[in-house]
Formats: structure tokens, sequence, C-alpha cells
């Protein structure tokens, strides 16, 4: 296996790397069979030239009115040179000072409307977030009125009787902001109940926890006597004897306001259980802006934005207890105790309720906010980009009334985040929905800092698309108001910085277009997977890693009631209208359960569903608990059995992967990797013509992999998106409807592994012959001539007897260089290498960080990722060639040199983690380009990331080159 692998991976390699030309288009030929006219052929084509759709965006934030039409411009039309395929604009405030473009101000919107018809102009999306700042929906318009509230309430012991008088104490407001709801008296619970929480925490809805050793109170002795108080609080009425505790309720304000915005743009968060209060909110941010993007509006102004929900919690509103009467079917006030951990009936029947509480803010939140905020973006020809998951947004929810649904990752590593990516590309899944974004690469202040490169950004992407993830939208492309100054803005201490000023971004393109490959090809279909993993919504926000964890070898798709009640079986198979099929629905640990959902587990039992998992601990609601109990009871015991009286039931509890077992299901992609301990990551995209899998290698050392797919009896071909090129798998297997494929995955490699042909009559195996010629080998030895990019502070040019890292130079300018520089040597190759062998790679052995190849003079592409191997067969000739590597760093080095220059900017030095390091101080000759030009030092950043003393990093080319010529061997099929 070992020795056919070896062989396999050398001519993948030739196989794969195509060059590209000059202008990003991929030659070669299509591979055997394809029918260019056709389903199969339009996939290939668009692979190799991905639309708009499949490219990534990126967060434009521009920085506290420091804001240029210039910068502009130059940012907008850099983003279509390189491949990106439009911006989200946010306008925040973080860590600088003020600019002259300040929020809401005619200027402003003079601004924005040029950013509109810039990318009007250039074929860019642009989208805008919903407010200012990022999070959430709020500005200086709104009042408290219109603003989240929360409950409050006062306690108050006192003896009945035929006449009570006593003043209540208003509970604790915000910002001078109160209303009454209702005054309840109920049994006082005696000295061992200590309410400690006044002003209960908004990110539960029970300040307390339930009191289980105080005795319960009877809903009976909970007394409505609002009547009794008048405005002031003064109670006068009449009480049963003994002691009574009266409780004043009423709602405040949350206070929560929007953030990090400009102070112009700054106010409190809209009421998101009040339509009316979205509403003013959606006009006031967005109405002016939409108006005058006129016919651009539903064109080049394409959606609003909503990042991560930061912005607290709400519980209650003005007409909170007519909605939850609407929404629940019963009355919520006289259960109001609750939410100040006292039981009222008993334990269980408040749980019941709370989690109707919970129920109810979670659905207006999802129907009055982001359901109005859709509305009135579709009205303006505009979709809704949102990452509606987390704090008190439930995810399935939410996303009902968002077009394209987002999660995000982070670096280093995506792998924490693979679980809430999993359940939101679910959620798009399930629904028919093709996009599920993310805001990708955001990196805290030690993982950003201009550390990454394309290299070291494509395992947490890879990651990111196995968990379902198929549009990035980049943490972030900063606004650049000024193109003289370098690396630039930045936003204050985080995220990974991409950009035109970034010293390796004249490169991104091809790592954007490997971006863009694979975001195509993982649009295509819906993902496959073999496991509905039934998640109701009582459960919250997000679910664990294990939670989502699928069996090796399988995937699966999270569903909710929603999705349950749309389901059907047939033939032991689960259906979902949208074309999914699953083997298995599993059910989740300690859940509750509405009855409509038993009914239709108990249908789908019927059905000859295959569903396996725990019984709900209780029902999920006070109605059923008290209304419905006989029924949901009954059918808990059909489906789960009864112990006691040893009846067996239909829903066994076995985890999904004992139930595949049972089946004998094999699995949808099987991987065995070498050497041991290692993984590869795939994900599973079925379409109309073609089944499309992606593997990814997360290691940095390559793996060799023997990978089993369900492919029925077709060929499968190798769609490499790092070069674009196509080609039938040189080695595979076809047996009982799967496919083997050996295959080799370069550190942090990756491959689509497709299947759209039916394999040719009577070819079960097509082999790589052992004796395959061995690659001839010629080094390319130098001497180097090294020119560097000007105005860097190196010298213009060197000569390198030898490659190593640029830190180990005796010049400081070239220890501390950061940009391009350009090698050039020549290599003696023996007359017409190409008689005996079919392809030239140039392989560049080590690299720091990113470098272009020209060889003849002519360009070959860019070399960004491991191996670092560009085909150059095209170009190369007996005798002399000219090789020029052009190699670009990272700022790191010249940000460490210019610390031992005179400062020229001010920063902070002192303070907290979120100040220390931040500009103090616009410099005096900032956006002057004469006084800029008088500079010494080199760069400029808005953030203090690095001292004098920093270690440096390897940078430069280090090589061993070599130009390596290989054979292709026949590859003969077996019949």
């Amino acid at each position: 296996m070992k020795q056919a692998l070896k062989h396999t991976r050398t001519l993948l390699t030739a196989l794969l790397l195509a060059p590209l030309p000059a202008d990003g288009a991929v030659t070669g030929k299509p591979a055997a069979g394809e029918n260019q006219k056709g389903g199969a052929g339009q996939l290939a084509a668009a692979f190799v030239s991905p639309p708009a759709e499949a490219r990534p965006l990126a967060w434009w934030h521009w920085i506290n009115g420091n804001v240029t039409k210039a910068g502009i411009r130059a940012d907008l039309e850099d983003m279509k040179r390189v491949g990106i395929g439009g911006a989200q604009l946010l306008d925040v405030s973080i860590y600088l000072p003020p600019g002259p473009v300040r929020y809401g101000t005619d200027l402003w919107h003079e601004h924005v409307q040029y950013a509109i018809r810039t990318a009007a102009e250039l074929g860019l999306e642009l989208d805008v977030m919903n407010c200012p700042g990022w999070s959430a929906s709020a500005g200086p318009w709104n009042t408290p009125e219109r603003s989240m509230k929360q409950f409050v309430w006062s306690e108050t012991h006192v003896d009945g009787g035929p006449t009570v008088k006593v003043s209540l104490p208003q509970p604790p407001t915000k910002l001078g902001f109160y209303r009454d709801v209702v005054v309840l008296a109920v049994p006082w619970s005696g000295d061992d109940y200590k309410n400690t929480l006044a002003v209960p925490p908004l990110k539960g809805t029970t300040p307390t926890p339930l009191a289980v050793k105080m005795k319960p109170i009877a809903p009976e002795q909970v007394l409505n006597v609002s009547r009794s108080m008048n405005p002031s609080g003064a109670f006068t009425g009449s009480l049963p004897p003994g002691r009574w505790t009266l409780l004043r309720f009423g709602f405040t304000t949350t206070g929560s306001k929007n953030h990090p915005a400009q102070p112009e743009g700054e106010g409190l968060e809209c009421d998101k259980f009040d339509v009316a209060a979205v509403e003013f909110q959606f006009e006031h941010a967005l109405g002016r802006v939409i108006r005058e993007a006129g016919t651009n509006a539903g064109k080049a102004l394409k959606g609003i934005l909503f990042d991560s929900f930061e912005g607290g919690y709400q519980n209650w509103s003005e007409a909170f207890p007519q909605d939850y009467q609407n929404l629940k079917g019963y009355d919520f006030l006289p259960f109001v105790p609750v939410l100040t951990g006292r039981v009222i009936g008993s334990v269980e029947e408040s749980e019941a309720v709370l989690r109707d509480f919970r129920s109810a803010v979670s659905e207006l939140i999802a129907t009055n906010y982001f359901g109005t905020m859709q509305r009135l973006a579709h009205r303006a020809g505009l979709k809704v980009y949102a990452e509606a998951q987390g704090g008190p947004l439930n995810p399935y929810l939410c996303n009902r009334f968002t077009d394209v649904p987002m999660n995000e990752f982070w670096m280093p590593d995506a792998a924490p985040r693979s679980s809430n990516m999993k359940q939101i590309a679910s959620i798009v899944n399930v629904s028919g929905r093709s996009i599920t974004a993310a805001e990708a690469f955001t990196a805290k202040p030690e993982d950003g800092r201009w550390l990454a490169t394309p290299a070291t950004l494509k395992a947490p992407g890879d990651c990111a698309f196995t968990a379902g993830i198929n549009r990035f939208i980049f943490h972030t492309y900063i606004h650049q108001p000024y193109s003289d100054i370098a690396p630039g803005f930045t936003l204050g201490r985080y995220g990974t910085h991409f950009g035109r000023l970034n010293t390796w971004w004249p490169f991104a393109g091809a790592w954007l277009d490997y971006v863009a490959r694979c975001q195509f090809l993982l649009q295509q279909g819906r993902t496959a997977a073999d496991i509905a993993l039934f998640a109701n919504q009582h459960l919250g926000a997000s679910l664990s890693a294990r939670a989502v964890e699928a069996p090796a070898g399988f995937d699966l798709d999270v569903v909710y009631p929603h999705d349950l009640a749309r389901m059907t079986c047939s033939d032991g198979l689960l259906h979902l209208p949208q074309g999914s099929t699953y083997r298995v629905l599993g059910l989740p640990e300690r859940w509750s359960a509405d009855l409509a959902t038993l009914r239709q587990l108990d249908a789908l039992a019927a059905a000859g569903a295959r569903i396996v998992g725990p019984a709900p601990a209780s029902p999920a609601g006070w109605r059923d608990l008290r209304g419905n109990i006989s029924e949901w009871t009954a059918l808990v015991e059909k489906l789960w059995g009864n112990p006691k009286t040893k009846t067996a039931g239909k829903v066994p509890l076995q985890s999904p992967a004992q139930a595949l077992q049972g089946l004998g299901a094999a699995p949808d992609c099987e991987l065995a990797v070498e050497p041991a301990g290692t993984t590869v990551r795939f994900i599973h995209r079925t379409a109309a013509d073609a089944d499309i899998y992606f593997l990814a290698n997360p290691s940095n050392a390559s793996v060799q992999v023997a990978a089993r797919f369900r492919s029925g009896d077709r060929v499968p071909e190798l769609w490499d998106a790092v070069s674009g090129q196509i080609a039938d798998a040189p080695e595979y297997e076809l047996n009982a409807g799967r496919a083997r494929v050996p295959l080799a995955l370069a550190a942090n490699g990756s491959i689509f592994v497709i299947f759209r042909r039916s394999a040719p009559a009577g070819v079960t195996a097509v082999r790589t012959p052992a004796n395959a010629t061995a690659p001839l080998i010629v080094p390319v030895t130098g001497p180097w001539q090294v020119r560097f990019q000007p105005g860097r502070n190196a010298p213009a040019e060197i000569r390198l007897e030898k490659l190593g890292s640029w830190t180990q130079h005796r010049d400081p300018g070239v220890r501390h260089f950061s940009g391009i520089a350009t090698y050039e040597s020549r290599v003696n190759v023996a007359a017409d290498p190409r008689e005996r062998t079919s392809r030239c790679i140039v392989k560049l052995g080590e690299v720091w960080d990113v470098a272009e190849v020209t060889l003849n003079g002519r360009r070959a592409g860019v070399a960004w990722t491991a191996p670092f191997e560009l085909d150059v067969t095209p170009w190369v000739r007996a005798g002399e060639n000219t090789l020029q590597i052009a190699v670009a760093n990272r700022w790191i080095n010249r940000l460490i040199g210019d610390e031992s220059l005179p400062p020229d900017a001010r920063y902070e030095l002192t303070g907290s983690k979120f100040t220390t390091g931040r500009l103090a101080e616009l410099p005096a000759w900032l956006g002057h380009p004469e006084l800029t030009k008088q500079r010494q030092r080199v760069a400029f950043a808005t953030w203090q990331f690095y001292t004098k003393d920093s270690p440096l990093v390897d940078s430069g080319l280090l090589g061993p080159v070599q130009l390596e010529f290989r054979a292709e061997t026949p590859v003969p099929p077996l019949r």
C-alpha cells in the first residue's frame, strides 16, 4: 500500500499542478469524457473561474471618522483586483482619535453614497451594518420608551387583615424610566427564603434558583392586588389573615447601548419585542442611506448586516403579557413570582412555566426583531446577513428571518467553533438554502498583529469548510484613508490584517482564487448526512461540540421542531422536502418535549423510521403539563416503553453510531490515514450531476490516505482548488457502489474528490504501475541577485552565494526588511529534457512567506502554501534559464526595526491591555504627503504591537530550489 501511495503522490502532483498565466486563467484540458456543453462542463468552467457569489466578502471597518474618498476608491478597486466580491461596511469607533467624517452628518452620508456608487461602478457588492458600531441595533434616536426592557420588582412583608396600608417601594430603575405591571400578594415564605438579587440578571430568566426546599405556593394563593396600589406606590387593601409578601412588579430599560460606535451614533438598543420600535430603528439607521442610494438599492447596495449580538438580554416589554398569552395560550401574570425564584404549584409546573417564558422571549426576538428587519430590508430590495446565534438568540428561530445565516471562526484554529458553525450550516441545509457565511479569521491581539499569511490561513479556512461554511467574510479589511503609510489603520488590537497595504497582499489573488473555487463547489447542492440530530429549541443557543460530533466517516444535520414536522419516512429513510435523507434520527440528552413533537415521533416510528435516544424528561410547556399530560405520558410510554411493566418501546436507548452499526451502514467517507494518530476532515455535498467530497489535512505534515467513498460505479476525479486543475484519479478501485482512492495530502493540503461520470463498461480499477520513472532533479544553486522593494530602508540589491533567512544578514536593512524582494539566478538544463519527461516543476523548498515565480520572462504563478511548487513546463528550455522568484514576507520585522528609530507618533504605553499600545493622537504629518516623506521610519500603524526587543521572524527564500522533471506513465484501466 505504501509503495502504491508513493507512486500515486508523484503522479498526482504532475497531474494537478498546472501553470497559471498572469491573468489567473487556468490552462489544461478537461478530464476525459467531460461534456463541456452540459451541466458537468458548466461545473468545471465555474470552478476554473468562480462566479461573483462564490467570491469572499470582507468586513470594511471605517474607524472613527477617519475616512477619505481617495481611500474608499483605492480600497474598493483593490478588492476588485484581488478577487474579493464586495464589502460590508461597519462604521465604528475603537481606540482611534477622531477624524472629520462624523457619523450621521451630511458629510458622512456623502462618503457612504460615494462608496455605493464606486461599488456599483466596479461590479462589487456593498452591504451595510444595520446600525453604528457592530452590536446590535441602536442609536441616539432611541428613548428609554423604545429601548430594551427588563422586569424588576420589590418585596414588602405585611400582616394580613381587613385594612392593610403600606408604601410599596418602586423597584430599581435605570435612566429614570419605570412602568408598573402588576402587584401580587403571596404567602410569606419565611426567613429561610432570602432573595439576594433584587435586580435580576438579564443573562437568565430566573434570578435565583427555584427554592425547591420552600413550601410551594398554591396558584389560588397568588392574589392580584394591583388595584389596591395608587401610582405613587401607596397600598391600601385587605388580605386574608397571615403573613404575606407584596411583590410590586414592573419594568425598566436595560440601558444597553450599541458599541463601539462614534459618539454621534451611540444610543440605546431598540426594543427587540416591539415591532414599532424596530421599524423606528430601521428608518433612523438605514432609511436615508437606502433612499439616497436610489436605483443602486438592491443592486450594488445589496444587504444589511447583523454582527454577533452583544446587546445583552431583554426579558420584558409593555406588550409582553399579551404577547405571552398569544404565544402560549395562558395568562403569565399569576406565575410572575417564579421569576423571583418562588415555586408556584409545584417545581415541575414552575419549571414548565419558565421554559415557556424563555421560549416566548426567544420567539419575540426572532419574529418581532429579525422578522421586522427582514421585511423592511426586502421591501428595499436588500437581503439580511446575520450572526443570529448566541446570547439571547435562538438560532433555529432567528434564522428563519435571515437570508444568509452566519457564524464565525477565529485564528489560529477554527476547530473550537466547529460545532457552532455546524449548527448554522445545518439550519441552512435543511431549509433548502445554499449559503452559510462566516465572519472569517477573526483574531485576538496575540494571534493578529500581521502574523497571518495565506499558508497559515489555509488550515483554519479548510476546517470551516468541512464544518459547512461556504462563504467567508474576512475580518477585517480596514479602510485605509491614506495610501502613503503602511501597514496603516487597524481595528485597534483585533483582527487579521487583510488589505492593500499588507506586504504580501499583491500576491493574495492566488489564495483568494483557492477560496473562491472551494466556496463555489461547496455551494452546490446540499450537504449529505446520514444522521438527523434533533435539537429542541429549549436547549438554547448552541450545542456542545460533543453533541454534534458525528461517528467517523458519517455526517449529521441538526434539525429542529419545524424540520421534524416536515419529515416523512419511506423505506426506512427519513426525508425532508428539500431533498435530504437520513438513516437515523438521534434525540438529545436531558430534553423536554411538547406534545406535537411526540406525535410526530410516533408517526415517524410507525412508518419505520430509526429513532434512537433517551425519552424526554418533562413536557416542554405548562399547557402540556396541565392539560395534555395523559396523552403526553401515553406517547412516552408507547415510544420508550415502561420499565415498571416491562413494556418495550419503539425507540432504543442507543447512540446514532450504534444505530448505524446495527443497520450495517457503511461510512459515507472512510479515511485510513498514515501516519497513525493523524486525521483528515471531510464534507460531502450532493448536487444534481455530481457528488462532491472535500478532504482537508489539518496537520503540518504530509499524510497518506486510503479513502473509500459511497460513490456508485463512477470515476473519481481530483479537483485541485489551489491550481484549478482537474484530472481523473490515477489510481482507484470500484466495488459494490464504493470507490477506493489512494491519496497523498501535503501539510495542510486539501483536495476535492468528485464523482460525476459512470465508469466505462467493464472497468473496475485503474492502477499506477510500480515501476514509474524516477524524476530528474536539477538543483538551482545560485548565486542569487536579490533586489529589494524601494523605500523600505534596505539596500537596493545584494548578492547571496547561498540562501538563508534575511534575519541572519549582517545588514540591518536586510534583517528588518518587510516587503517584496526578487531573487534571480540562472540554471542550465540539458538539451530538451522533455524528450523523456512530460512535466517540469519548480520546487521552492522553504518560503517565508509567499512567492511569485517567473521563468524566462513568463509568469508561472504564485506559490502560497505547501509544498510551494509550481508547474513551469511551458517555459523551461534547453540551455540557460533565468529564474526569478519574488518573495513577500510580513510587516513584523520592519515594525520591530523601526522601534530603534526616533518616534514620530505617540502611543499610550500604560493602562489596561485594552489601551496599552493604542495611538494617543493623530500625528501632525498624517494626511500631508510632503511631511510623510520626511519620516525616518518606514512603517506606521495605529497600534503598537512590537518593541525593538521583539523577536524577528524568518523571512525570504530559504530553499533549496530545484527543477524537477517528472515522467507521466500511461495508466491502463483494469477490467
